[in-house]
C-alpha cells in the first residue's frame, strides 16, 4: 500500500461520485425567497429585510433616515432586493461577508422620495455566488482563492439539532478532516494527510486553529469548542506557512462567530433529550441573545451551553455502568462598537469546560461495551479566552489588529497498574498553557483584480506539564517542567494580473522562533543553556485563472515548518537537553473548481497535492506508557480530493466528498527501520461522504428532512510494532427531520443508523495499549428530540 493509490479505491471513490453529488461547502447563494418589506423610511426597511433574509446589515448613517422607499414584495434572491430597496437612494452595499452587509454612499442621496423600483433583472455574469473568505486574510473567495479551501456555514436551526456538537460536527462534513478519538476535548485534528502521531505531547500541533482573529491553540489538543451560535467554518489546507506561520503543516481551522447585530434585539433557545441504546440518556440546551445598546453604534451578543453526553462503556472490574459520561459547560460574549462606517471594535470573551468521568476504550475479548481497569480514568479541559479586534476600511485599503490571551488547563488520569500488581497505580498529568496572540495586518486591492497583504505577528506560548505516579490520590512527582516559545514573523503577499483571467500570486514568510525548556523549581548548572534560536523563511507562489465566470483552475507551491523541539531530560543533579529537527514540509497542488456562477445548479472542485516531509517530529509513547519525542524521518503524502453539488431541484439538493490519500516514510529515522508498513499514522487511505437534504416551505410549515452516509476506510494508530494496530473500515450513516412553525420548530435525529461497533481508534491508556486489546467503538445508536425557538 505504501506510495500507492490502489485501483480498488479509484473504483470506490468514482461509485460515491455517481451515487450523489455534493460540495461540501455552502458556496451556492441562498436562492430566492419571498420578501415581503412595507414602504416607509429606508433606514426602517433594511431593518425588516436583514431580518427576512437572515443577514446583519451595518446601518449607522443617519441620512437614511430621512429616505424613504415602496418596499418590496415578491421573490427575490438577497442581492435584488438589496438592489431593489436601494435603487435611486445614492448607496450601494458590499458583503463583508456571507452574512454581513456594508453600505456604501455613492453620490448624495435625492432629496424626494425613491422612484418606482424597477423589477428584479439578472445579475451580471460572473457575480456568481462567491463567499469572502475571511481566512485568507484578503478580500478573496472561492471564485479567487488559488487553494484547496471549504467552507461550511450552517443554518440556526441546524446547529441545534447538532446538540452542542463541536469539531465532530466539522469532521462530520468534510471528510479531508480527520482526528483521533481518545475523547472530547484530548483529540489531535489533522488535515489532508499529514498526521505526526496519534499521541498527545508537548510538540506543537500540525494545524493551526481560530476563533475569529485569534488563535486558539500552539502546542494544545484540540479544545473542542461547541459550535453554538457560529456562522461559518472555513478550511484551509496547508500547509499554511506564508498567511499563519509555524504549525499549519497541515492547514488551519478558523471558527467564525455570529457578530452582534447593531440593529434589533434577538433571543434563541434549544433544547434536546438524547437516547442512547445500552447507554445513559443525555441532553443539550443552548440560549443565545442579541441586545442593541446604541442602535447602529453598539450592540452585545452572548451565547450559554450546556451538554450532557451519557456514558455507555461499563467497567466490570469495577462494577459500574455507563462510566464515560462528559459534560461540557461554556459561555460566549462578544461587544461590538461601531462608531462609524469604517471603524469597528470587537472585544468577546469565552469559556468552557469538558469534564470526562473516564475513558471511552473498551478491550477485545470482554463482552461487548465493556472494559477492565482499577481505577477511574476522569479528563478535564478548561479553556479561557479574551481577545480584543479592531478594523479600519478605507475602502481600498482595510486594517485588522487582533490581540487574544488564552488560559488553557488539562488534567488527565490514567490506570497504570501493572499486570500482576496486588495495588493499584495512577498516572496524573495536568498541563497549563499560556497563549498570547497578535498580529497587525493591512490589505488592499489595485489595478482591477491585483490584491496585496502585509502584517507582522507575536505569539508567546507557555506550557507547564507536571507529571507523578503512584498511589492512587497522592502520587509521587515524576517530572515537572516549563516550555516557552517565542514566535515573531513578518510576512507580504501579492497577486498580479497577468491578464484579465490570469493571476500569479507569490508570498513569504519571515519568522524567529525562542524557545525554552527547563525543570520547574529547578536550579540547572551554569553551563547548561536549554534555548534554541531558529530562523526560517517561507516562501509561496499560486498562479490562478478563471477560465470562463464560475470556472477556477490554480497551481500552488507553498512551504510550513514546525520548530525543532527542545526537551529538557535528567533530574535536578544532572541535566540535559535533547534538540529535535524543525518539520519541514513542501507542498505542490493542482486543482480546479467549478459551478460558481449565479444559479448554477452542478458545482464541485478536484485537487491533487503532493507533499514532501522532512524530520518528521512525533509525540510518541514508550513501552513503559510514558511520553517521549522522537524524529522518525522524513515522508510523502500524496492526496487526491473530490466534492460535488447538485441541487436538483430548489428544495431538494445532493452531496459527495471524498478523497484518496498515500502516504509512507520514505526515509525512516534509524530507530524506526524495521518498521514494516511505514504508512503514517491516523489517516485513512480512503474516505467518503454522500448526503441529501430536502427543504420545502408549506402551507402549514416548513419540513426538513436529510441523511447522510460516511465512510472512513482504514488507519493505524502507529507505524511500528507494538503499536501499529489497525483501525477504521467503518460506515457512519446519520439521519433526520424537522418541522418548523415560524420561529420555533421541532427536530428529531438519529446517529449511528448501523449501531456499528466498529473500532475508530485504537487507543485509550499508554499504560496497557502495547497489549494491541483497545479499542474505541462509536456511540451506539442514538436518538434525540430537540425544540428552538427565535424571537
Amino acid at each position: 500500500m505504501v506510495g500507492r493509490l490502489r485501483g480498488r479505491r479509484w473504483a470506490r471513490a468514482s461509485l460515491a461520485t455517481a451515487v450523489a453529488l455534493a460540495l461540501p461547502v455552502s458556496a451556492q447563494a441562498r436562492p430566492a425567497q419571498q420578501f415581503s418589506v412595507p414602504a416607509g423610511r429606508l433606514s426602517d426597511a433594511l431593518i425588516v429585510l436583514s431580518e427576512q433574509a437572515g443577514i446583519s446589515i451595518a446601518i449607522g448613517d443617519s441620512r437614511l433616515d430621512t429616505l424613504r422607499t415602496r418596499g418590496i414584495r415578491g421573490r427575490y434572491d438577497t442581492e435584488q432586493a438589496l438592489a431593489v430597496l436601494l435603487a435611486g437612494s445614492g448607496y450601494g452595499f458590499v458583503f463583508v461577508d456571507a452574512r454581513t452587509v456594508k453600505l456604501v454612499r455613492q453620490a448624495p442621496a435625492p432629496r424626494k422620495s425613491t422612484p418606482r423600483p424597477p423589477r428584479p433583472s439578472p445579475p451580471a455574469e460572473g457575480s456568481g455566488p462567491d463567499i469572502v473568505v475571511t481566512a485568507t486574510k484578503q478580500r478573496l473567495g472561492l471564485l479567487d482563492y488559488p487553494a484547496s479551501i471549504s467552507v461550511v456555514a450552517p443554518e440556526r436551526t441546524e446547529l441545534a439539532r447538532a446538540g452542542g456538537k463541536g469539531t465532530g460536527f466539522i469532521l462530520g462534513k468534510l471528510p479531508q478532516l480527520s482526528s483521533t478519538n481518545l475523547g472530547p476535548g484530548r483529540n489531535k485534528v489533522f488535515i489532508r494527510g499529514i498526521a505526526d502521531s496519534s499521541f498527545n505531547g508537548s510538540s506543537q500541533a500540525t494545524i493551526s486553529q481560530y476563533l475569529g482573529e485569534t488563535r486558539l491553540i500552539y502546542s494544545a489538543p484540540d479544545p473542542d469548542l461547541a459550535l453554538y451560535d457560529i456562522a461559518r467554518v472555513e478550511v484551509l489546507e496547508g500547509p499554511q506557512g506564508t498567511l499563519y506561520g509555524a504549525g499549519t503543516l497541515g492547514g488551519i481551522i478558523r471558527l467564525v462567530p455570529n457578530a452582534p447585530d447593531l440593529q434589533s434585539d434577538t433571543f434563541d433557545v434549544s433544547a434536546g433529550v438524547r437516547l442512547t441504546q445500552d447507554g445513559a440518556p443525555g441532553g443539550d440546551g443552548a440560549v443565545t441573545g442579541n441586545l442593541v445598546l446604541a442602535r447602529g453604534k453598539l450592540a452585545l451578543r452572548a451565547v450559554a451551553y450546556e451538554t450532557v453526553d451519557g456514558g455507555y462503556i461499563d467497567d466490570v472490574e469495577r462494577g459500574l455502568r455507563d462510566i464515560n459520561r462528559n459534560k461540557t459547560t461554556g459561555f460566549r460574549a462578544g461587544l461590538r462598537w461601531q462608531p462609524d462606517m469604517a471603524w469597528t471594535v470587537d472585544l468577546s470573551v469565552l469559556s468552557q469546560d469538558i469534564a470526562s468521568r473516564d475513558g471511552q476504550y473498551t478491550l477485545r475479548g470482554e463482552p461487548d461495551l465493556t472494559r477492565r481497569s482499577a481505577i477511574a480514568q476522569p479528563f478535564d479541559n478548561d479553556y479561557r479566552l479574551a481577545d480584543l479586534t479592531v478594523r479600519r476600511d478605507w475602502g481600498a485599503v482595510q486594517l485588522v489588529s487582533s490581540t487574544g490571551y488564552a488560559d488553557h488547563t488539562i488534567d488527565s488520569t490514567f490506570d497504570a497498574t501493572p499486570g500482576d500488581a496486588a495495588s493499584p497505580t495512577e498516572f496524573t498529568e495536568e498541563i497549563t498553557v499560556h497563549l498570547l496572540s497578535h498580529e497587525t495586518r493591512l490589505s488592499g486591492s489595485w489595478g482591477g483584480s491585483g490584491t496585496w497583504l502585509a502584517g507582522f505577528g507575536v505569539v508567546h506560548n507557555d506550557d507547564r506539564v507536571v507529571r507523578s505516579m503512584g498511589t492512587p490520590g497522592s502520587p509521587d512527582l515524576l517530572t515537572s517542567l516549563s516550555n516557552t516559545t517565542l514566535d515573531l514573523a513578518g510576512f507580504g503577499e501579492v497577486g498580479v494580473p497577468i491578464t484579465k483571467t490570469l493571476v500569479l500570486t507569490a508570498g513569504g514568510r519571515l519568522s524567529y522562533v525562542r524557545q525554552t525548556s527547563q525543570f520547574i523549581g529547578q536550579m540547572a548548572s551554569e553551563d547548561f543553556e536549554p534555548v534554541r534560536t531558529q530562523k526560517r523563511f517561507l516562501p509561496s507562489a499560486a498562479i490562478s485563472w478563471t477560465a470562463r465566470p464560475g470556472l477556477l483552475a490554480y497551481g500552488r507551491f507553498q512551504q510550513g515548518y514546525r520548530p525543532g523541539g527542545l526537551q529538557v531530560t535528567g533530574s535536578s543533579n544532572s541535566q540535559s537537553a535533547e534538540r529535535f529537527g524543525a518539520d519541514r514540509i513542501r507542498t505542490l497542488e493542482a486543482g480546479v473548481r467549478f459551478g460558481m456562477e449565479k444559479d448554477a445548479r452542478l458545482s464541485g472542485s478536484l485537487a491533487v497535492s503532493l507533499a514532501q516531509w522532512r524530520d518528521v517530529q512525533a509525540d510518541l509513547v514508550g513501552l513503559d506508557g510514558l511520553p517521549y519525542i522522537a524524529n522518525i524521518g522524513s515522508g510523502r503524502v500524496k492526496n487526491v480530493a473530490f466534492s460535488l453539488a447538485w441541487r436538483a431541484q430548489d428544495h431538494l439538493s445532493f452531496e459527495a466528498a471524498g478523497f484518496l490519500n498515500s502516504s509512507d516514510l520514505s526515509k525512516p529515522a534509524a530507530a524506526f527501520a524495521d518498521a514494516t508498513d511505514r504508512d503514517l499514522p491516523n489517516i485513512a487511505d480512503e474516505g467518503w461522504r454522500v448526503a441529501a437534504k430536502y427543504d420545502r416551505e408549506l402551507s402549514w410549515a416548513r419540513i426538513t428532512l436529510d441523511a447522510a452516509v460516511r465512510y472512513v476506510g482504514h488507519s493505524k494508530l502507529a507505524i511500528r510494532a507494538p503499536f501499529a494496530l489497525g483501525q477504521g473500515r467503518y460506515y457512519d450513516v446519520s439521519t433526520g427531520a424537522r418541522l418548523g412553525f415560524g420561529k420555533w420548530g421541532l427536530a428529531l435525529d438519529l446517529d449511528n443508523l448501523l449501531n456499528t461497533r466498529a473500532n475508530t481508534f485504537a487507543f485509550g491508556n499508554p499504560f496497557s495499549v502495547a497489549d494491541g486489546l483497545q479499542q474505541t467503538p462509536m456511540r451506539p445508536r442514538s436518538i434525540r428530540i430537540g425544540f428552538d425557538a427565535s424571537f
